[in-house]
């Protein structure tokens, strides 16, 4: 038989209702055990003691003097009466009035006492319980060595009103219970949904990441299952769409290989010329695409990295070939991401700079839990109505950056995808000065100081 429930729902309620029986359990019995019940309260103790002194004041005194010494010995909240002909009557107790009765036979012992009783007469209303004060004073009867009794009547106050420690107490535990509970129950409930969010996080990194376990209650069972499924889906349609692209890698380059051959067949070399020139296009534009694709699907495999010499490297080769190139930032910095990936991102925005602003400043930094870097340049810009079209593939500013100044309109679509892939962002915005300022921004979870 299962007793724990196999359900989101049904486990939070379960988790509720024992916490909830452990806290109030606990509470409760601290207010009826009465664990601290006055300990250390001066006043409380000193009135006990009282009531032990005079026990053994009276017991000294003879018999035919201890109603004229009464009279000196009360108090408003201890009353004292010698009771000479009458016993303790039966009564009523709680736990305050036993541990009353203990801690004044302790006291009282030393000076040769022992039988005390303690608690409530029978007779008038009844007690108010174990949640609230009870009606009137307790009484403490202390037998004295000739067989009498002494009668005290001691006043709810005058022992440190000890039911408002325990309720005080008890509430605290209770109120604290409450509130350590509610946090592990909500832990343990949207652990599961953490899970989730971190598998999710990797199959936008990495489609063939780890499948998630399929365990917990049933809910999470059914979805992390439906997870997994839909993540071999995934795979399977990037593999078909690989192999869709070999074939179709091979069909394009024969046809492009008979077009071509036939274009040496035109008479007029003007035409041939022409004829030749679209089909090098053709054939650019069809490298490019389909490079584009096997790197959007290949599955490079992690690796800590040097961001900042990785950086440095772009920049001094460029610097090497006469192009005016800066980096400014931290000479290292480690990254754990993918290494082909991110050098051709970069390099596009770097090429790109270059290209349409004539110069590009490279900039790193680290910004809490972010690395960021920039690429600016000093060229006209993108006007901010067009920034969000120049990540879709094949699209140029004819105004700015036409067919002659070469590229397929892939250079932003692809680092976009690499720095994406790397859970970041990139953004475009005005260079102050003048030109296009390029910010991208990588999670520092994967990123390493030396």
């Amino acid at each position: 038989m299962r007793f724990w429930p196999d359900s989101i729902a049904g486990r939070t309620v379960g988790l509720l209702f024992v916490g909830l029986v452990f806290t109030v359990t606990v509470s409760l019995s601290v207010f009826q055990l009465d664990f601290f019940h006055g300990k250390g309260w001066d006043e409380t103790f000193r009135n006990l003691d009282r009531v032990a002194v005079i026990a053994s004041i009276m017991d000294r005194v003879p018999r035919d003097l201890r109603p004229e010494l009464l009279p000196a010995l009360n108090e408003g909240s201890v009353g004292v009466m010698w009771e000479p002909h009458a016993s303790p009557p039966p009564l009523r107790q709680d736990g305050m009035t036993r541990h009353l009765a203990r801690d004044i036979r302790v006291l009282a012992e030393v000076h040769g006492m022992q039988r005390v009783a303690a608690g409530y007469p029978s007779v008038g209303p009844a007690s108010g319980g174990w949640l609230m004060p009870p009606p009137g004073p307790a009484e403490v009867w202390v037998a004295l060595s000739d067989g009498t009794w002494l009668r005290f009547a001691i006043a709810n106050e005058a022992i440190g009103g000890l039911w408002t420690l325990r309720l005080t107490v008890a509430a605290g535990l209770f109120l604290a219970g409450i509130v350590v509970l509610g946090v592990w129950a909500a832990r343990k409930v949207t652990a599961p949904l953490d899970r989730f969010a971190l598998a999710a996080q990797r199959l936008g990194a990495d489609v063939d990441a780890p499948p998630m376990a399929e365990e917990g209650p049933s809910e999470i069972r059914r979805a992390a299952e439906a997870f997994n499924s839909m993540q071999r889906r995934i795979s399977r349609l990037i593999e078909d769409r690989t192999l869709m692209l070999a074939a179709l890698s091979h069909d394009l380059r024969t046809v492009l290989a008979r077009l071509r051959f036939r274009t040496e067949l035109i008479p007029d070399p003007d035409q041939r010329r022409k004829a030749g020139a679209d089909l090098d296009e053709m054939q650019a534009m069809l490298q490019s695409t389909l490079s584009f694709a096997r790197d959007d699907t290949a599955v490079e495999p992690l690796a800590v990295i040097d961001l900042a010499m990785l950086l440095q490297s772009l920049c001094d080769d460029l610097q090497d070939a006469g192009k005016t190139v800066s980096y400014e930032g931290p000479l290292h910095l480690n990254f754990e991401g993918r290494p082909m990936s991110l050098r051709r991102a970069f390099a596009n925005l770097i090429d790109n700079a270059l290209k349409y602003g004539q110069e590009a400043a490279v900039t790193l930094a680290e910004h809490g839990k972010a690395a960021e870097i920039t690429v600016g340049d000093r060229g006209p810009g993108i006007p901010e109505a067009m920034r969000s079209r120049v990540f879709a593939p094949f699209f140029r500013l004819e105004s700015s950056r036409c067919r002659e100044t070469g590229g397929m309109g892939l250079g932003l679509t692809v680092a976009s995808a690499v720095v994406h892939r790397h859970g970041g962002g990139l953004a475009l915005e005005d260079r102050p000065g003048g030109g296009l300022l390029v910010r991208v921004v990588l999670p520092r979870a994967a990123a390493r100081s030396p």
